[in-house]
């Protein structure tokens, strides 16, 4: 069971979050609050998995916020909900460990997904906006394109390599000196980590999001056809 604390300002955002966790069998809303106050309560009482919360609260910034929150609770990790404005300073705000970044408009889509993800070792970011400057969005894609590698391991990118080269399970596992079974166990870790639900999926994913190297595919495409 995953336990997660809300501390959101917006009442109708408060309410769309907690609703849309409900719906998952293995998530339990243990905190709905409303400002930073909340949020490090809940973590030095009940020192939650994952503690979803806003960019800016009233009373504290989640920057400032968060190495505290760590120091309070080091297993509990941290999702913040900003604007598309909030969106381009990320760089520095996963520096003070947060984990997660999820813009506002993206909660109904992609909430569930980013849960599962930060819970799972790895680091969620939202793909910026496309109606931001050319400049922005430049910086942005840096950010995100770096984030998003630290989600799989090596093993299982080179698997995410093989399934979009076409290759069937039995031949990525002996390629890389493994069983079937583990192989299958390694796309089920990154299931629950994407919060995707089959291989396909987490392919797309990985290409959409800059993990996978379009390049490197290219080439490993030639060496088939040759």
């Amino acid at each position: 069971m995953i336990s997660i604390a809300i501390a959101v300002k917006n009442a109708h955002d408060r309410n769309t979050i907690s609703a849309l966790l409900s719906e998952q069998d293995d998530f339990l809303v243990t905190d709905v609050g409303k400002d930073g106050y909340d949020a490090l309560l809940s973590a030095t009482t009940r020192q939650p998995d994952i503690i979803i919360m806003d960019f800016k609260m009233e009373d504290a910034s989640s920057q400032e916020l968060a190495p505290v929150i760590k120091r309070r609770s080091p297993s509990t990790r941290l999702i913040i909900i900003c604007s598309p404005e909030d969106h381009y300073t990320m760089d520095n705000a996963l520096k003070t460990g947060i984990s997660g970044c999820l813009l506002k408009q993206d909660i109904s889509g992609q909430l569930v997904s980013s849960v599962r993800s930060v819970f799972y070792g790895g680091l969620y970011m939202s793909r910026p906006m496309e109606t931001q400057t050319t400049t922005n969005k430049k910086e942005a894609s840096q950010v995100h394109n770096l984030i998003p590698r630290r989600l799989f391991t090596n093993t299982e990118l080179q698997i995410l390599y093989g399934i979009i080269c076409g290759y069937s399970d039995k031949e990525i596992a002996k390629s890389l000196n493994m069983s079937s079974g583990s192989l299958r166990n390694c796309i089920n870790h990154a299931k629950k980590k994407t919060g995707l639900h089959n291989r396909t999926q987490i392919s797309a994913y990985a290409l959409l999001a800059g993990i996978i190297n379009v390049e490197k595919i290219r080439d490993l495409l030639k060496l088939i056809d040759t």
